[in-house]
């Protein structure tokens, strides 16, 4: 919803757009405003959490209370956060490729459960026919040998699928993206790793690898499906152009 905010606190009024919803809600209000501000800044955004995941929320208004976020976005100033455009699309919070994206797809096909149970249940579907891979990820340009990964998250939030610190020292505000890479896995590998993983005690595992980029090129002669947000981008992509927008989002609260 587009309203003029009154001045509040000093702040003066100026037209702002509050997204009331989940991460789907949030990449698709910010996908508008930053087509809409052609490479400027935004128009300010405030964030309602009211959906499932709320990883971009939880760094966005710090709070997973509705009425406290709407407190906060009258009050607050604006401040200016990075965004990030994968092929031509923006996203928020981050891009995962492989087993997490391949998941997603899943889930999304059946919509009976919520939560921790349907990421359980579509994993499980997953699982028995996974297969890692082939990828060659490229950092800021400089050459990468091609090997099987299990997935890459890119990532400009810190949090991943409803709340998994895949990437615990990313920041909405440092001009770069972290980009975290877990090695080739079977299944049972995989499932040793992921509670790790969702713990956030991934971080030291000889498996997971961690960098910081502002360019991020994929390519790989496999099938990738590819998340944006949670959102399906493709199901059998072979390359991808990912890259930061530092400062470009605009958030209120």
């Amino acid at each position: 919803h587009a309203r003029q905010r009154p001045q509040v606190h000093g702040h003066p009024a100026q037209p702002a757009v509050v997204a009331v919803g989940g991460d789907g809600t949030i990449h698709e209000a910010a996908n508008g405003l930053l087509r809409a501000a052609d490479g400027v800044a935004t128009a300010p955004l405030g964030i309602v959490p009211a959906g499932s995941g709320n990883d971009f929320a939880r760094l966005a208004c710090a709070t997973a209370d509705p009425a406290e976020a709407v407190r906060r976005i009258v009050a607050g100033a604006p401040r200016s956060v990075d965004a990030g455009r994968v092929d031509g699309s923006y996203f928020t919070n981050g891009v995962g490729i492989g087993l997490d994206a391949r998941v997603a797809i899943e889930a999304n096909r059946h919509r009976r459960l919520r939560g921790m149970a349907m990421y359980l249940w579509a994993l499980a579907r997953v699982l028995p026919r996974f297969r890692p891979p082939r990828l060659r990820v490229s950092l800021d340009g400089a050459e990468a040998e091609e090997r099987p990964l299990t997935m890459v998250t890119v990532a400009n939030g810190r949090h991943q699928g409803g709340g998994f610190p895949i990437c615990p020292e990313a920041r909405i505000d440092d001009g770069r993206l972290d980009v975290f890479t877990a090695g080739a896995l079977g299944p049972l590998g995989i499932l040793r790793f992921l509670p790790r993983v969702m713990r956030g005690t991934h971080t030291g595992l000889p498996v997971a690898a961690f960098h910081t980029a502002k360019r991020v090129r994929i390519t790989s002669p496999d099938p990738l499906p590819v998340h944006a947000d949670g959102e399906i981008l493709a199901e059998g992509a072979h390359e991808l152009e990912i890259e930061v927008l530092p400062g470009r989002l605009t958030l209120l609260g």
